[in-house]
């Protein structure tokens, strides 16, 4: 499947590992969540994708609902 910023067919999948954390300094002492998933990246242009397991992206939503400033949804 080619790129989806500049149509490359010079894309390679990695395993990869990182960590996902809220900016804002009130989450200074939130435990991050950490990720290890295959991405996706073109080698012409950088573009990277990824899907988040289902597992991973729920407490990554129960994480963001805790976060949500009040007075807004969170979409």
């Amino acid at each position: 499947m080619p790129c989806k910023k500049c149509a490359s067919s010079n894309e390679r999948s990695f395993k990869s590992e990182m960590t996902l954390a809220f900016r804002e300094l009130e989450n200074v002492n939130r435990a991050p969540l950490y990720v290890s998933q295959d991405i996706s990246v073109c080698l012409d242009c950088g573009h990277i994708e990824l899907t988040l397991p289902p597992a991973k992206l729920e407490q990554l939503k129960q994480e963001a609902l805790k976060q949500q400033p009040k007075g807004r949804s969170a979409n």
